[in-house]
């Protein structure tokens, strides 16, 4: 039985002495002018280091922000949420969710650094969908974010989540932004405002988005959803990639984007391949020599994340980018690097040939499966093929200007997702089909007029609206009988942004060929 206890209580024990020694380590440091993290490489609680480029120099960050980032997220990895009781650990219920019987670990609190983030994670205990390890790794990202982009005059005021899932970035960054405006004064302090893009927007996400607008309602106006997919995404200087646990070639093709265009960016990649197929299309051309040796290796590669991540680093260096790491705590995640990269403020950036020993790859095709379009917009949705996967003519903009940022907003949202699924099964994508009949006329013709016509669909069928033109001149045969061609457009007439279904509007259709000669006598559908 003693035995039996003291199995529990030595690793309690020993993890207790190791957050003192800790907590000791770092203060010592931080009292000398510089933050340092003692723990080995792998040990679950090591602390946020940063690699900083040549180019770090110029940045706009000061050290006193740095140290004070480092120092929030060491004291968010000794969170009371760490550590539930005495028998388990934090990294034995990584992918458990966060409920509303565990809001009273994230009670409010007068200390500043634990303030904010517990107001975030009660929003997200409330709606229950989310695992606690994506609750802590996504603020520690959003800390270091908030701090290399959004701080101090000329910061990005415009953040764009791709591949957002939850949209718990987006949040995060809002929360950290409105408590740094509150004691923003002047003409150039203006809110931040979020873009969170996916493929499919998860009722997850939803419930979420309604969990946070309980707590903070007055962001509601700066958060946009909208679904859709990474090729209808037009980047823009103005605006901030970012993207937590960036899966495969996602993380590529936000490196080239950003290395091409001077498009400031915020990533960490997940998911590593060197796959030739995923991969070569989508690799930055600043780095072709690093990429093509990773692809062309032979046998197993162990350090193929480091290896990869480095190609990643590397292209946006040599583009002129001014580029750091950032390394989260390994107790909320493995996949912990952070890279970030901006255009210098020296106007230095260079986009049209690489530095250094790097070779350019030359690109086989503009545009291509998986990547995004170029910065002229006018290009880049001609582009956009009208099939199954694209919308034709759909683009979600990222620019941080008034105009642009009133488009997102008319796209965002459930409604106005599933309007755009129900054009993608109309001919031509159109909003509202447009369906030809084509009928004798009867000896009265006058009386078979647009109006006539249009109005055999609107008085029997409420929420749609049906508007009749003439197609073409009247056509006469050889018995003298005259014929003329109709065009029904079918219009949702509820209003928003509803759209009408293509087979609806042939179920319609139908029943207009049924209507037609008991209406009129003596007409008669060809």
């Amino acid at each position: 039985m003693l035995l039996h206890h003291w199995r529990i209580l030595l690793p309690l024990i020993t993890t207790d002495l190791r957050v003192s020694a800790f907590s000791f380590s770092t203060t010592a440091r931080a009292s000398r002018g510089k933050f340092e993290c003692q723990f080995p490489k792998h040990h679950p609680l090591r602390a946020s280091t940063k690699q900083i480029s040549e180019q770090t120099s110029s940045s706009s960050q000061s050290e006193e922000q740095r140290i004070s980032v480092h120092e929030t997220i060491e004291k968010l990895t000794r969170h009371p949420a760490v550590y539930w009781d005495e028998t388990t650990t934090f990294s034995s219920l990584h992918n458990k969710k966060l409920k509303m019987r565990h809001i009273d670990l994230f009670a409010e609190t007068s200390d500043e650094d634990y303030r904010l983030f517990n107001g975030f994670a009660r929003a997200v205990a409330q709606a229950g969908r989310v695992a606690r390890k994506e609750v802590f790794e996504t603020w520690a990202s959003a800390l270091h974010i908030h701090s290399g982009f959004l701080l101090g005059e000329g910061g990005t005021r415009r953040v764009c989540d791709v591949a957002a899932g939850h949209g718990l970035l987006a949040w995060a960054l809002l929360i950290l932004d409105d408590a740094e405006s509150k004691s923003c004064e002047g003409e150039g302090c203006r809110p931040l405002t979020v873009l969170c893009l996916d493929v499919v927007m998860p009722r997850n996400a939803e419930l979420i988005q309604v969990a946070m607008l309980e707590c903070f309602p007055h962001l509601e106006s700066r958060f946009d959803y909208v679904e859709g997919r990474l090729e209808q995404l037009i980047p823009h200087p103005s605006c901030l990639l970012a993207s937590v646990h960036a899966c495969g070639p996602l993380s590529d093709v936000l490196v080239a984007t950003s290395a091409s265009s001077g498009v400031p960016l915020a990533v960490v990649p997940c998911c590593h391949s060197r796959k030739r197929k995923v991969l070569e299309p989508v690799a930055s051309p600043f780095a072709w020599d690093l990429y093509d040796e990773i692809m062309s290796e032979d046998g197993s590669m162990p350090d193929l994340a480091d290896r990869l991540d480095h190609a990643r680093v590397t292209a946006l260096r040599n583009s002129g980018m001014v580029t750091e790491e950032e390394f989260l705590p390994t107790l909320f995640t493995d996949k912990n690097r952070l890279i970030l990269a901006r255009v210098p403020d020296d106007g230095s950036f260079l986009s049209s040939k690489p530095r250094g020993q790097a070779k350019m790859k030359k690109p086989k095709r503009l545009r291509g499966k998986g990547s995004m379009p170029p910065l002229d917009e006018s290009t880049s949705t001609k582009s956009i093929n009208p099939n199954a996967k694209y919308l034709k003519g759909f683009s979600v903009p990222c620019e941080d200007s008034e105009t642009r940022r009133a488009l997102v907003s008319r796209q965002a949202g459930r409604e106005a997702a599933d309007s755009r699924k129900a054009m993608m099964h109309n001919r031509n994508h159109s909003a509202s089909p447009r369906l030809n009949m084509s009928l004798w006329l009867p000896e009265n013709e006058g009386a078979l007029s647009e109006e006539a016509l249009a109005d055999l669909i609107n008085s029997r069928h409420d929420g749609v609206a049906v508007e009749v033109s003439k197609v073409g001149e009247i056509y006469t045969n050889s018995e003298g009988r005259r014929s003329q061609s109709y065009r029904f457009e079918y219009v949702s007439s509820e209003g928003g942004k509803s759209i009408l279904k293509f087979d609806d509007a042939k179920r319609l259709h139908r029943e207009l060929y049924e209507l037609v000669p008991k209406a009129f006598i003596g007409a008669e559908c060809r």
